[in-house]
């Protein structure tokens, strides 16, 4: 196999174990309520 070869089977391995590490990571919902005030005068018109 070339090194091209061996090459583009690491990337996509790496890439298929970082989508299983995305889908299996139970990432917590925010829970600090943020209330900001927008002014008028920065609303499109």
């Amino acid at each position: 196999m070339s090194r091209v070869g061996i090459f583009v089977i690491v990337i996509v391995g790496l890439f298929a174990a970082s989508l299983f590490a995305l889908s299996s990571w139970n990432i917590p919902a925010p829970t600090i309520a943020i209330n900001k005030v927008v002014s008028d005068e920065n609303l499109p018109k």
